[in-house]
């Protein structure tokens, strides 16, 4: 068994990027068990994710002009994944359930996803969480109340990939790693 210091982003094997209806828990460590309210988006590419952080604190001075504490501003942490996936759990997750009609094939044609996009369509508050896999290292990156706030532009070429680059938004993501090492 070896652990490592330094880790690489690698998506797991066995699946990488989960939804579930808002509030459900975090798994309590990144290689436990998945309750069934997790379920699979799609696959991610092979750009990996990113995590950002738009945080700042304000200071709340006294008369002095002395910093009695700092409040929390406005911000939010984002987590951009490029899914190469083009399914109906991808598309209902990037750009919500009420706005994504599946017909059923019939013998004219196949199974039929079609998404109503617009800037007034709107996704749903659901539980987020990226697993990693590194040696024996496990990561998790998850949270219990995310948005998707955006899908970039997206590309129809027939060279790659057609990738939803979706952000998700969130007030707080926890991340987690696990070392492998057991007693």
């Amino acid at each position: 068994m070896s652990t490592y210091d330094v880790n690489m982003g690698i998506g797991c094997e066995t699946g990488m990027a989960y939804h579930a209806p808002v509030g459900t828990a975090l798994p309590e460590y990144p290689g436990a068990t998945l309750d069934a309210a997790w379920q699979e988006i799609g696959a991610v590419s092979e750009d990996g994710i990113s995590y950002g952080m738009n945080h700042s604190l304000e200071p709340l001075r006294n008369w002095a002009k002395q910093i009695e504490r700092l409040m929390s501003a406005d911000g939010d942490a984002t987590v951009t994944a490029p899914f190469i996936d083009t399914t109906e759990s991808t598309l209902k997750t990037l750009f919500g359930e009420d706005n994504v009609t599946v017909t059923a094939a019939t013998a004219d044609h196949g199974k039929l996803i079609s998404v109503e996009i617009g800037p007034d369509t709107q996704t749903n508050a659901e539980a987020f969480l990226f697993l990693m896999k590194d040696g024996d290292d496990m990561i998790m990156i998850g949270t219990t109340r995310g948005f998707v706030t955006e899908v970039a532009d997206i590309d129809f070429a027939p060279s790659d990939a057609i990738t939803w680059e979706a952000t998700i938004s969130a007030k707080s993501w926890t991340v987690m790693k696990d070392n492998g090492q057991t007693v």
